[in-house]
């Protein structure tokens, strides 16, 4: 794989000045989401716009993708103008408070996020990579209260997190109506725990959530079967 690009099978990202470069969170955040028929997508903290993109593959929803880092907003619409689904996607730079606090009328039938978790005594000397994995700029309760004026009727609000981080997401999001619809545990190999938790919310407490468990890797190191399968419409090839 190329520092500047992942060719996936129907699409190229771009992620050389990009916040983050493509990872498995995104790509098990794309491919693992319940998704609308059609309707309205928003993606918030796109980066290179690889969460979109996976979607876009999937559906026929017109997605929308915002990011508050420059560069990370041109390289992701540049991306979007390569894809087969350009006419589908678009990218903006505004924090995603400010874009709640505009009265925008648009509602979303999927809300989805790799947000950033780490507190700030984590921080790194890498500028970019903080503003992607630290939540200064958008902390919890300031993601599920821009959710709420955007979240449709029957609309999802869907992401992806540290177990810890998962967990406190999880009670938070009841105080702002978001309540625990599916939970899918993300094991890096059989003999591991968990360390990712990815969550779906919707408007109705639910009498029992859908839970599964999904292993990355066997104790060789090799791709699981399953997640081969999860991912065999994305990658060119598994390593």
């Amino acid at each position: 794989m190329s520092l500047d690009y992942f060719q996936f099978k129907q699409f190229i990202v771009h992620h050389l000045y990009s916040t983050m470069k493509v990872g498995t969170d995104a790509v098990l955040l794309g491919t693992l989401s319940d998704l609308p028929i059609d309707g309205r997508i928003l993606d918030v903290g796109t980066g290179t716009g690889v969460i979109s993109l996976i979607l876009a593959q999937r559906c026929k929803a017109q997605i929308t993708a915002i990011d508050i880092h420059q560069a990370s907003v041109w390289e992701a619409r540049a991306n979007f103008k390569e894809s087969p689904w350009s006419d589908r996607l678009k990218a903006l730079m505004i924090p995603y408070q400010l874009y709640a606090a505009q009265g925008n009328p648009i509602q979303y039938d999927l809300i989805i996020s790799n947000p950033p978790f780490f507190e700030n005594d984590l921080k790194s000397a890498d500028k970019k990579r903080n503003m992607a994995r630290h939540n200064d700029n958008l902390s919890f309760r300031d993601f599920l209260l821009a959710s709420r004026n955007f979240i449709s009727k029957k609309g999802e609000l869907c992401l992806i997190l540290p177990l810890t981080e998962g967990k406190l997401f999880i009670e938070e999001a009841k105080n702002f109506g978001f309540y625990l619809q599916k939970q899918i545990e993300i094991k890096p190999k059989p003999d591991k725990e968990a360390n990712r938790l990815i969550l779906s919310f919707g408007n109705q407490v639910m009498d029992k959530v859908q839970e599964k468990s999904i292993t990355i890797r066997n104790s060789d190191n090799s791709y699981t079967e399953t997640y081969k399968i999860l991912t065999e419409d994305f990658y060119v090839s598994l390593k």
